[in-house]
C-alpha cells in the first residue's frame, strides 16, 4: 500500500513541476493568469514485491501573477487539484520571488483518499490506529480529510551558465519547507494512515533538499538530475507516550534520480528513481508496525517509475 502512495504523490509533484517548467520555457511571455488541465499516466515498476502499477490522474492548475513576469519581485497566486483512482487532493498557495534565484512560499492542502476492492485488489488506505486493538481502523470515503499549512524557501541558481558563458545550463536547487499536517477526527498523539502511508501524527514536518540537474539542448531529451531529501518530524512530543519506542523523530533519506523528455511542449515523459533509507522495523504487517522498535536505518530501491503528463 505504501508503494501506491509513493507512486501517486511522486508523479503529482513530478507533475506540478511540469506545469511550472512549462509557464517558463515557452519563447513568448506568459499571460498574467492561466489554467493548465493536464492528464496524466502513471506507471512503476516495485522491486521489494516484484509488482508492476499502472494509474491514471487528472490535474489542474491556476495561476495568476501580480506583477510583470520575470522582474522582481514576482507575486504569484496559485491553486491546484488532482484526482486519481484511490485519491484526491486540493490546495492554494501564495508565492513571492524576491530575487532571480529565491522563492518564499506559503499554502495549505486537504486530502483524502479511499479503499480499492476490485478483483485482486483489497486495500484500504485511510484510517487511524486504534492502540486497544492492536490494529488500524479503516474509514468510509471522504468522511475525514488531511489538511496542511505549510511555508518554503526554495533557491535555483544556473551556475553551470555562470562558468560556461551559457552555452551549457546545470541547476543547482535548495530547498526547505516546514508543514503542519492533522486529520479531521484524530485526536493528537494518535497514528493515522492516508494513502496507504501509515504511522503519521498531527505535528510539525520538515523537508530538506538539495540536488542538481543539466538541461540538455535536445529536441526531445531535455533534462536529468539527481537530488537528495531528509525529512521527518521535528520531535517526538506530537505522539503519544505509549508509541515511544517507535522513535517518532527519524530521519528519512531519499536520493532520487530524474529524467525529462517531451514532444513539444504539451506531451512529457518523465523518469523517476527513488532511493531511500528509512527505519528498519522487523514487521511487514501493517497493524504491528506502530509497536515495533526500529533498528537502525534500511536502505532499498522503492520503485522505478514513469509518468506521461499531456497539457491542454
Amino acid at each position: 500500500m505504501k508503494h501506491i502512495a509513493l507512486l501517486l504523490l511522486l508523479a503529482s509533484l513530478a507533475t506540478a513541476a511540469i506545469a511550472e517548467d512549462t509557464e517558463q520555457a515557452r519563447s513568448y511571455t506568459p499571460p498574467a493568469t492561466m489554467v493548465i488541465p493536464m492528464v496524466s499516466l502513471v506507471g512503476g515498476f516495485i522491486p521489494e514485491s516484484k509488482t508492476p502499477f499502472v494509474s491514471p490522474m487528472l490535474q489542474a492548475r491556476f495561476s495568476h501573477r501580480f506583477t510583470d513576469f520575470q522582474k522582481t519581485p514576482e507575486l504569484t497566486l496559485n491553486a491546484e487539484g488532482r484526482i486519481a483512482p484511490v485519491e484526491m487532493q486540493m490546495g492554494a498557495s501564495f508565492s513571492a520571488k524576491l530575487f532571480n534565484f529565491a522563492t518564499l512560499s506559503a499554502g495549505g492542502d486537504v486530502s483524502t483518499s479511499w479503499g480499492l476492492h476490485i478483483g485482486p485488489l483489497d486495500l484500504d488506505l485511510i484510517g487511524s490506529y486504534d492502540y486497544a486493538k492492536k490494529r488500524y481502523e479503516y474509514f468510509s470515503p471522504l468522511t475525514h480529510w488531511v489538511y496542511d499549512l505549510w511555508a518554503q524557501c526554495a533557491i535555483s541558481y544556473d551556475i553551470g551558465s555562470e562558468l560556461s558563458d551559457g552555452k551549457h545550463h546545470v541547476l543547482l536547487n535548495v530547498s526547505y519547507r516546514t508543514q503542519y499536517s492533522a486529520m479531521t477526527g484524530v485526536d493528537d498523539g494518535e497514528m493515522w494512515m492516508n494513502m496507504g502511508m501509515g504511522e503519521q501524527v498531527n505535528g510539525w514536518t520538515y523537508r530538506a533538499t538539495a540536488g542538481f540537474s543539466y538541461q540538455f539542448p535536445f529536441k526531445f531529451l531535455k533534462s536529468a538530475g539527481l537530488s537528495a531529501s531528509l525529512s521527518g518530524y521535528y520531535s517526538d512530543a506530537p505522539f503519544a507516550a505509549r508509541y515511544k519506542d517507535y522513535d517518532g523523530d527519524f530521519v528519512d533519506i531519499s536520493v532520487t534520480a530524474t529524467a525529462m523528455a517531451s514532444i513539444g511542449y504539451k506531451d512529457i515523459f518523465m523518469l523517476l528513481v527513488p532511493v531511500s533509507g528509512k527505519r528498519n522495523l522487523d514487521c511487514d504487517d501493517d497493524d504491528l508496525r506502530p509497536l515495533s522498535k526500529p533498528d537502525g536505518r534500511k536502505w532499498g530501491l522503492d520503485v522505478i517509475m514513469l509518468t506521461y503528463t499531456h497539457l491542454f
